[in-house]
Formats: C-alpha cells, structure tokens, sequence
C-alpha cells in the first residue's frame, strides 16, 4: 500500500480517539442504481480527496431508523454515516451508504415492524448487491475490494446479503462484511436458528454489546458456532462489556449512554479500520 494511504488510515485512527469532536462533511454525490426487484435504489457517494484509482470502497447498509437524523430528511444524513465516511474518505477509501427506505416510499422508522417492514431477508440484499454492481463499474472503484458494513437493521440485512445462498458457487462480489449488533434470527431464515444452516462466502465479523438484548439472545452465537459444524471458519463476534444496543452513537458517557458505550465505540471502530487495512491490502 502506498506510503500516502497509510497515512491516511493513521490519520483516521486518530479521529476514532476523538469522538467528541465535529467530523468535517465531505464531499457527496447522489447516486442510483436498480436492483433486481426494478426499484431504483439511492445512494450517496463519498469519495476521498485523491481518489487512489482503483479505490477500494465500503458500502454502508443503515439501520431501522434510516439514513437521517431522527429519519427526518430536512436534519441532513445522520451522524454516525457521515461519520463513518469521512473515517473511510480520511484513509483514502471511498464510501457507498445506501438508502433503502426512500426509494420504497416508506416510513423512514421501520424500526419494530417485523416482518410487515423492508425487509432484512427478502429486500434489502438486492439494494446490496445493486450497489455493487454499480461500483464495479466505476472506472476509480476496485470491484475485487468492495466490502460491506451494517448496523442493526442494516446489520442483520449484511447477514443476509453475505450468505453463500445469495452468489453462486465460487463468487465473491464482497471481500468481507461488518454487521454492528445485528438481530441474528432473521426471522428464521436460513434454517433457524438450532438447525441454522447460515454460511457466509466471505470473512464476516459481528461487534456487538453484551447488555444489548439482541447479543443476550444467543442467536448470533448460535448461528457462528453452527456455521463452524458445517466447515466456516471466517464467522467470528467480538463482544464490548456493558455496551448497549447502538454503543457507536455514543460521544459521550453522558445518559443514555456510559463508558461502557463509548470504550466500545472506541474500540470496535478501530478494529474496523485495522481489518479493513489487512483486507484492502491483500
């Protein structure tokens, strides 16, 4: 990797340290693409001042509350995507967030909706794999490293899209997937949940908060160490002490959140970063 990158990504390390701090907004583009259902999906696209051609790039799934602050259009992109974006854009990683709810005109909440909302399983998985396409076909993007990352809602939508159901035998169009404290039932796709038959194609990694409830269920749990029975062995957790539900929208140990909330926010955004160097460099 080129000197100029690495610094770059140490650039970005220290922007996780300082969490408190206002993240400049880069520069974003309005993109589309359709996906296999006919919607045409939108995104917005981030891209780094010196775009290294081909650039490695993350495609950013949201969560139930979609991709504005308080799902409210008029208070701009919510802070935790801008955020990440501009971590990416600082290490010279351009960043795709997609914007699942909009295009289907409804409800900016899906939060609670079950399976009566878009859906994690059956919906979002094509907005994913659209976006990819549509990457790879950008003359500044590397279609060989393209990653995806999630939170909850969108986390649990990185599950789905990664599973080895989704590709044919031997394709890989994501290099690796990040799912922040995602619902790991998905409605018990896959096979369920004992008799979970869940494999995913690439190297996927879920951080999660061992007071959040979704961790305390076991699912996710369930679902590696079935994954490990069927000969996966590139399904791992890491799991935060005290951190609760959305710990990465913490910037502060101020209620409702802790310390606990903010070490691990601290924490898992580093060690998202640090994998993303290993996996962009091979």
């Amino acid at each position: 990797m080129p000197t100029q990158t690495f610094g770059r990504f140490l650039a970005a390390l220290f922007l996780q340290v300082a969490v408190a701090s206002a993240f400049a907004a880069p520069t974003v583009n309005d993109v589309s693409f359709v996906n296999n259902q006919k919607i045409k999906i939108t995104g917005k696209l981030y891209l780094p001042d010196s775009v290294y051609s081909p650039s490695p790039v993350a495609v950013l799934m949201h969560g139930c509350s979609g991709i504005y602050s308080y799902s409210d259009p008029a208070r701009g992109i919510a802070v935790l995507y801008r955020e990440w974006a501009t971590r990416l854009n600082n290490a010279g990683y351009a960043a795709l967030l997609i914007d699942s709810f909009t295009p289907r005109n409804v409800n900016q909440n899906q939060c609670d909706n079950g399976t009566a909302g878009v859906s994690e399983i059956n919906d979002r998985p094509f907005d994913a794999y659209a976006a990819q396409k549509y990457l790879s076909q950008q003359r500044t993007i590397d279609a060989a490293r393209i990653v995806l990352i999630g939170w909850s809602h969108g986390a649990s939508s990185t599950l789905a899209t990664l599973s080895d159901t989704m590709v044919k035998p031997g394709e890989k169009p994501y290099k690796a997937g990040y799912a922040f404290y995602p619902g790991c039932g998905l409605f018990n796709a896959f096979g369920g949940i004992s008799t979970s038959t869940y494999k995913p194609y690439v190297p996927l990694t879920i951080l999660h908060g061992d007071a959040d409830p979704l961790y305390q269920s076991g699912y996710c749990q369930q679902r590696i160490d079935k994954s490990m029975t069927l000969g996966v062995n590139i399904f791992s957790m890491t799991v935060f002490s005290g951190a609760q539900h959305s710990f990465d929208m913490a910037r502060s140990a101020v209620s409702p959140w802790t310390v606990y909330d903010l070490n691990a926010k601290v924490s898992a955004d580093s060690m998202v970063m640090q994998s993303l160097l290993q996996t962009f460099r091979k």
